[in-house]
């Protein structure tokens, strides 16, 4: 079994994407063995960052990162291949393999003025990779990270991350949590419990317990267009307004602010997490964005971490809305 130099994150990720900065010193190149055809290497210098955190035995939407250390920015439209390896003490065992599908959003943040006056900004673009995959055991995995940029071939580059037996946020398939969030009812301006710009008032007027017990299919997205690092919250936001336009009638929609906006902004808390609000806690998050679509049962259909399209949403969503 050949030897693949599969390397360690340095730390855990902390906000999805803006961990790829991180990288600058965590991978190594190919091992020299013959992959096919010859093309020219681009550099090492293009580093690829697991963005998904919570990975788990079973069925997965695992999203990479590929970071241009020399330009400190998202490599967009890289052609990628993912292989997988089970680490065993010396051994790596190739479990699977997918290409990898390219994702691409505007970011964008949201800023409220001293009068009060939010206001939204473009922050550029970004992107990621992803692929559907299924790991079929716990413990220590790699992932070989291949392909071309711009048609010239990238060195080889094999971080290491970590498969869970069980899930941290919401088991798919399982009941989703009863949360009790802070609602429109709780509060005497929207701008309490949403950074939006505009605000969604139809997203805040039911709790999450009520919303998946209600007997139809639920949308819940946990995004801080304010003060997510990442600035891909405010975009995810937007889609999933897009998604409550359409499907309003058939669907709930919920939006959660992760974090105590108010705290947040007198600067309580040491870290952004330690104004987060109840809510994450009880679905298990490290990150954000997240979407999640729930089932006229209550059960968790689908999830979604970091970045994600309106395609991505709109398919699993008509599908719980089909009798």
């Amino acid at each position: 079994m050949r030897m693949l130099h599969f390397t360690r994150r340095l730390g855990a990720v902390v906000v999805a994407l803006v961990a790829l900065a991180l990288l600058a010193a965590a991978c190594s190149g190919g091992d020299g063995e013959d992959r096919g055809p010859v093309l020219t290497p681009v550099t090492a210098a293009y580093l690829p960052q697991t963005v998904s955190s919570d990975v788990t035995v079973g069925p997965n939407r695992f999203v990479v990162g590929l970071l241009d250390q020399e330009q400190n920015a998202p490599v967009l439209g890289a052609d990628l291949h993912f292989r997988f390896f089970k680490l065993e003490g010396d051994e790596q065992i190739l479990k699977t393999e997918a290409d990898a599908r390219a994702v691409t959003i505007e970011r964008s943040y949201t800023h409220t003025h001293d009068d009060g006056t939010v206001e939204s900004h473009e922050a550029g673009e970004t992107g990621a990779y992803v692929a559907d995959v299924s790991f079929d055991s716990p413990g220590t995995w790699g992932i070989e990270v291949t392909g071309t940029v711009e048609g010239q071939a990238i060195d080889a580059v094999k971080p290491i991350f970590t498969v869970r037996e069980r899930s941290l946020s919401p088991v798919l398939g399982e009941p989703a949590p009863r949360t009790v969030q802070t609602i429109l009812g709780d509060v005497s301006d929207i701008a309490e419990i949403d950074t939006s710009d505009p605000p969604n008032p139809g997203m805040h007027d039911i709790t999450i317990a009520d919303a998946v017990t209600s007997g139809q299919p639920s949308v819940i997205v946990f995004a801080t267009p304010a003060f997510c690092a990442s600035r891909i919250c405010g975009p995810t936001k937007d889609l999933v307004d897009q998604l409550y336009q359409r499907y309003q009638e058939q669907a709930n929609f919920v939006h959660v602010e992760p974090y105590d906006i108010e705290r947040t902004r007198r600067g309580d808390c040491a870290s952004l997490f330690e104004c987060r609000v109840p809510a994450v806690d009880e679905w298990g998050l490290q990150t954000e964005p997240w979407v999640f679509l729930v089932d006229s049962e209550g059960n968790i259909a689908a999830k979604f971490e970091s970045i994600v399209t309106l395609d991505e949403l709109e398919a699993t969503l008509t599908t719980l809305l089909t009798p």
